[in-house]
């Protein structure tokens, strides 16, 4: 309660001092109540601290604090109301040009003197107060740091690289093997992790899913995080949204199958169900029946992790790994990389024997290590340390979870500030388990009123939030799930312990309730969560606190008209419910509110009353057609965030430069409509993170593109440009001049041109020094249809990425392109001649580790990167590239030396019709991918100095490679995925027996003049009945479990060699039009899971029912444009439908399926 009383003090005094300097606190005559108001609350402030020591002892100071925190409520109401008007006359005098008079009839005096008669009474009611606190035996005691004094010392760089390794490596390793065996007879057999809370159950599944070797064995994985919440639709809607990025627009459940079915047909997947709670078996029956009607290729499996036995033996477990604790060695070194890193504790042998008490009462638990080692992190002196080790809160927890439930108190009391433990405690409103977006978080906080902008304004409120959110993490409070090179960390989640922790901080002041229960008429309630489930409707809140501020729905059928009626002071709106398709007018009335996002649900037009929500800070949604008129109204708003796809070639918001201070504007169209010229950027200085500029053609001069001020928004870090390429062609000078005046600040990371139609790249990207990009993380280059050049870029010391698209006029790469033209190398090599010292290497594009090439129709000549041949330097040019694509250059016919791409892991080449020549190719000793496609001059060496790197190999149309691949393919004894096109069967015949890993193959595009389909003589002499050779069987693909095959018309049967393929679990056949009947040995498949058959359009028996009853695992039967089998199969009255009528899943097209 004191926490929560001395929060809200803190809020008021960040909205008194800034309205007591107000203008308008003078003309009303309020000033000096104002500055009296603030001097009431400062001396509450120092009570409230002696009344935290004394309130576990005495009833009278318990109601004092309750009595305050009704004050401090009311304070904060009067002083919004306050603001308010103070934004609204604002907005007036903006309108009208000149200054507003204060007495006019749209502000009249009544309103005044009702303002002065609320503050005077709150100032009464806090004398009151003062006078009780004296009569309870409070006294003022010294104020700690509070949120208004921002620390120096920032917490720039929170993001522990991956140390949940330490001591897990056995177990990852015991896991790996139970997943990727298949010694389990039944289908989609469950593996279960099982250990207490904290012990690190969903670290270890996540280091499993990063684990090389289920990476290659399953084409997909999905995470699901189940928690208490275990309802089929939801999570079959959650293994959707981990498969496609976007929840479903339904919930019935065979609509989710057959979405799932398309997403995972013949595809082996991994399916995690982290954090399971449900110990019915029935619901567990239900979403099997689910998963096996979805299907997926064989050797599919569920990771399941949960505290509970009973829930592990209720999925079934065919196998269990019960997790230990971490030993003393393994939990210091835990320990050692949070508390002793860069910018922590100085690892002393005093701290080392402190530390290793401490470790002691955290049981071996990793959470409990990595909360405490974060913590410890900010202490430096080792009577911190002491303090820490000797505290009472050890010994208070009765269910302590091995330590965890202390650690967590003990960090979240020893967080730097009031405000960064209230932020924790808002972090509540989610639901357990969920993904929260590191912006959301800090604009939430923001609306709560619990960050202000720094001391000095050094710091923008944003930026304090940010330091908050880095010190949660440092302290594993809040855990990291999302990052990238560019915004750094993006989403993270709470353990359920410590979600359970924030609930308890909050003091009744956050609420989570589901299926709507009527929440108790409870003053201390501020924060409200209601999660609905399937079937209910939700029209109004009974009991409503009256004064909540924040309000988070969850579900479907929600009506949200009564509910905002009753919710006049919320700060906060979050609605996250689908079917919502509109926002009442009594939004307009809700004048507090500072955060609404109403992003997931199906919204797409803004009431106009929404124009007078001035205090609004952060506005998001997706669905937007047309906005108010008067949207300019919103001079609060900071973030305004809605979704790209949606973005038209018309300018949506003229006049958007009048909310100076917007900070996130994600898109802006430039058109020739009022309000809607590049120019309107000009005044948003504070743009940040990313902005993508679309309509460019619409700006004709250096002029008009520099008033953007893109130079001077030192905060974006995202850019891109986009011209619309359809339009006719401009003036060439001014399109160049145009680009020159779009130079961006140097702190830019990322950088996309699409569509610029001048014949020249600005200055600003091929300056020598690279001023302006010398931080670019990523680069993007797409339909520039008149550069002649590309730009140069070797020599950006921060490059990762790099797609140049559709470049059509580019004929040539050289010198260039490296930026060897920037560099002096002969002064360097004479430099260093006279010096016994060797030349260091210079290197280009040092970082880069994923390039791209694609559409440059006219590109005929790529050349090496060379030094003078008098100069003693050397060069290294992609040192760290490890994805190679390069698509559609039908005139380049050599590429440039591999030879020292030793880190190149892929490699895709494809539709470059005159390539010929690749040098050194065999030298990518790294490789593990090599796709080659319709490159059919290309000649090169297959004879790899590591051929056991390679994992998938594809060679479509490129029939100059057979020879190479005959004499080479035994040699790729690791390949996995085998994928060919050619019309010569003698490519792959003679060294495919040897493939023993391989688990997919697919052979196509065979000459018709063949009368027979091409097999490995090694397999075709095992089907000749010889005993010795069947035995040895066994030993030619043993691991395949998909194949695919097309025929042509002189082919009538299926090689019988397929028989002998034990271990195959998806067959697909297609084009094998001389095909009449399904060969009888096709029963013999016992594993095979799933049939296709397409394009066989004389085929019209099935093998016999006996030989079909055999194929006990078959679950899917698909027959594609097969007419005369597919009206034989035709449900109830086709002759063979009473042979496949048992089979679960069967699609016949273009029939429907049945």
């Amino acid at each position: 309660m004191p926490e929560a009383v001395l929060s809200f003090v803190i809020v008021i005094l960040n909205k008194i001092l800034p309205l007591a300097a107000h203008e308008v606190s003078r003309v009303w005559g309020v000033k000096k109540d104002l500055e009296k108001l603030a001097e009431e609350v400062q001396m509450m402030e120092a009570l409230i601290l002696d009344a935290e020591g004394k309130q576990s002892t005495s009833k009278a100071v318990q109601l004092w604090l309750k009595r305050l925190q009704s004050i401090a409520r009311d304070a904060e109401i009067v002083l919004d109301d306050f603001g308010y008007e103070v934004l609204r006359q604002k907005v007036e005098n903006r309108k009208r040009d000149k200054v507003r008079n204060f007495f006019s009839s749209s502000n009249p005096i009544s309103f005044r003197l009702e303002m002065a008669n609320k503050i005077k009474n709150v100032s009464a009611s806090l004398e009151e107060a003062y006078r009780r606190a004296n009569q309870i035996g409070l006294h003022p005691v010294q104020l700690p740091m509070t949120s208004a004094d921002h620390k120096e010392d920032r917490w720039t760089d929170p993001f522990v690289e991956e140390s949940e390794m330490v001591g897990r490596e056995v177990e990852v390793s015991q896991v790996v093997s139970m997943l990727i065996s298949s010694d389990y007879k039944k289908d989609l057999p469950v593996i279960s992790i099982v250990g207490m809370g904290g012990q690190g159950k969903t670290t270890l599944a996540q280091l499993v899913l990063k684990n090389d070797s289920v990476v290659k064995h399953f084409d997909e994985t999905i995470w699901v995080c189940v928690s208490d919440d275990f309802k089929v639709e939801r999570l079959l809607n959650e293994m959707l949204q981990s498969l496609e990025g976007k929840s479903a627009d339904t919930i019935n459940r065979e609509t989710l199958v057959k979405e799932l079915q398309d997403n995972l047909k013949g595809k082996r997947y991994l399916l995690v169900l982290d954090d399971i709670w449900n110990e019915n078996r029935q619901k567990w029956d239900g979403m099997r029946r689910r998963l096996l009607a979805i299907g997926g290729a064989s050797g599919s499996k569920i990771l399941v992790t949960t505290r509970s036995d009973e829930v592990a033996s209720a999925m079934q477990t065919s196998g269990l790994h019960h997790l230990d604790i971490l030993s003393d060695d393994h939990s210091w070194m835990l320990f050692e990389k949070l508390a002793f890193t860069d910018g922590g504790a100085r690892k002393t042998q005093n701290l080392v024997d402190i530390g290793k008490r401490i470790l002691k009462k955290c049981g071996g638990v990793p959470l409990a290590i990595k909360v405490i080692g974060g913590l410890l992190y900010s202490k430096k002196d080792a009577s911190e340390w002491l303090k820490l080790e000797k505290s009472e809160i050890w010994n208070e927890s009765a269910n302590n979870e091995g330590g965890v439930i202390s650690v967590l108190m003990l960090s979240c009391e020893n967080l730097p500030s009031l405000s960064v433990k209230q932020c924790f405690a808002s972090c509540s409103i989610f639901p357990k388990d969920t993904d929260m977006e590191k912006q959301s978080l800090i604009q939430i906080w923001m609306a709560q009123g619990l960050i202000n902008d720094a001391k000095g304004g050094h710091l923008q409120m944003e930026d304090v939030g940010s330091d908050y959110f880095n010190i949660l993490l440092r302290s594993s409070l809040l855990q990291a799930t999302s990052e990238n090179s560019i915004n750094g960390i993006k989403r993270c989640r709470m353990h359920d312990l410590v979600h359970d922790l924030s609930l308890q901080v909050s003091n009744n002041c956050f609420l989570n309730t589901e299926d709507g229960m009527v929440v108790s008429h409870d003053d201390e309630v501020m924060h409200l969560t209601i999660i609905l489930s399937r079937g209910m409707v939700l029209k109004k809140i009974e009991g409503i606190p009256p004064n909540l501020q924040t309000l988070h729905l969850v579900g479907r059928g929600i009506v949200l008209e009564d509910i905002l009626e009753t919710s006049r002071y919320l700060c906060v709106l979050i609605v996250n419910c689908r079917d919502v398709a509109h926002l009442p007018n009594a939004v307009g009335n809700m004048k507090h509110l500072r955060y609404l996002d109403i992003c997931k649900t199906r919204i797409i037009t803004l009431p106009d009353s929404i124009t007078k929500l001035y205090n609004l800070m952060t506005l998001k949604v997706v669905y937007l057609k047309e906005i108010p008129k008067k949207f300019s109204n919103l001079i609060n708003l900071r973030h305004f965030e809605f979704s790209e796809f949606l973005w038209e070639t018309r300018c949506l918001f003229p006049g958007i430069g009048q909310l100076a201070n917007l900070r996130t504007l994600p898109h802006f169209v430039v058109s020739q409509d009022k309000g809607c010229q590049l120019e309107e950027l000009e005044h948003l200085r504070n743009l940040r993170d990313k902005l993508e500029i679309f309509g460019l053609e619409n700006v004709s001069s250096f002029e008009s593109a520099a008033k953007a001020k893109l130079s001077e928004k030192s905060s974006i870090q995202d850019l891109r440009l986009s011209w619309d390429d359809r339009k006719e062609d401009c003036d060439d000078n001014n399109i160049n001049s145009v680009m020159e005046g779009l130079q961006p600040h140097p702190n830019l990371k990322s950088l996309s041109i699409n569509g610029f139609k001048g014949s020249r790249f600005p200055s600003w990207m091929v300056a020598k020094d690279h001023l302006i990009l010398r931080n670019l993380v990523r680069l993007r280059l797409e339909k520039l249809g008149k550069c002649e050049q590309v730009p140069p870029l070797g020599n950006l010391p921060c490059l990762e990425s790099l797609v140049m698209f559709s470049l059509h006029n580019v004929k040539r790469i050289g010198a260039e392109f490296y930026g060897l033209e920037h560099l002096d190398i002969n002064a360097r090599s004479s430099s260093c001649s006279s010096s016994s010292r060797a030349v260091k290497p210079i290197t280009l594009f040092p970082k880069l580790w994923r390039f791209e090439l694609e559409g440059m129709g006219s590109l005929e000549e790529w050349s090496d990167a060379m030094v003078p041949s008098d100069s003693s330097s050397s060069i290294k040019v992609f040192p760290n590239l490890r994805d190679l694509r390069i698509n559609k250059l039908p005139k380049l016919a050599v590429l440039p030396d591999m030879e020292n791409l030793t880190s190149l892991k892929s490699l895709h080449l494809g539709d470059c019709g005159s390539l010929s020549c690749i040098r050194n190719l065999n030298s990518l000793t790294s490789l593990e991918s090599l796709i080659v496609e319709d490159c059919p001059t290309l000649d090169v060496s297959l004879d790899m100095k590591n051929p056991q790197s390679l994992r998938t190999l594809t060679i479509l149309g490129c029939d100059n490679l057979n020879p190479s691949l005959s004499n080479n393919l035994e040699k790729f004894t690791s390949l996995e995925r085998l994928w060919i096109r050619s019309h010569d069967p003698g490519c792959w015949a003679k060294g495919l027996h040897h493939l023993a890993n391989l688990r997919e193959l697919e052979l196509h595009g065979f000459s018709d003049e063949l009368d027979h389909f091409p097999w490995p003589d090694s397999i075709t002499n095992v089907a000749s009945g010889a005993k010795n050779d069947a035995d040895s069987a066994t030993q030619h693909l043993v691991s395949l479990e998909r194949l695919e095959l097309s025929g042509w018309p002189k082919i009538s049967s299926l090689p019988d060699q397929i028989q002998h393929l034990s271990t195959l679990r998806t067959l697909k056949i297609r084009e094998f039009e001389g095909l009449e009947v399904l060969p009888e040995w096709i029963g013999s498949l016992r594993n095979l899971r799933g049939l296709w058959i397409a394009n066989c359009s004389n085929l019209r028996q099935l093998p016999s029912a006996e030989a079909i009853r055999h194929l006990t695992n078959l679950n899917r039967l698909v027959i594609h444009y097969c007419p005369l089998l597919a009206e034989r199969c035709t449900k109830r009255s086709g002759a063979e439908w009473p042979k496949i009528a048992h089979i679960p899943d069967i699609g016949i097209y273009p029939f429907n399926k049945v």
